[in-house]
């Protein structure tokens, strides 16, 4: 999550790709080409993980999916061209909530998890 979070944050499309689902990744990358495009950059401190809680497990064809209702605390800030912030608060710890599924072939050799969903949540 943390590797994702933050990887993300940095732009790093090389870090996340292998980590994400296709859909995911497409989702992510447009949101780093709007934030190229705009010339922002997002400066995010990951505080840690407060908690992370298996809300639903099951296996579809051969799939195992997991969905995890994570509680972290995050310094972020969106900075203009100038330097300026244009979202968030460089000195503020904000609490967020996201619901993430990862997937797995159970018959594949590779052990990692994709993320193959993700949602905020209240």
């Amino acid at each position: 999550y943390e590797m994702i979070v933050t990887a993300f944050a940095r732009g790093d499309r090389k870090e996340l790709k292998p980590l994400l689902s296709r859909e995911v990744f497409d989702d992510f990358s447009t949101a780093i080409s709007q934030r190229e495009t705009k010339s922002e950059i997002n400066e995010t401190t990951f505080v840690g993980i407060n908690s992370s809680d298996v809300i639903e497990a099951d296996l579809r064809s051969g799939t195992a999916h997991v969905t995890v209702r994570f509680v972290s605390e995050l310094i972020s800030a969106i900075k203009n061209r100038a330097g300026e912030v244009v979202d968030g608060d460089p000195k503020k710890i904000r609490e967020v909530i996201d619901v993430w599924t990862f997937a797995r072939e159970l018959a594949s050799r590779n052990p990692n998890w994709r993320v193959v969903s993700t949602s905020g949540a209240a």
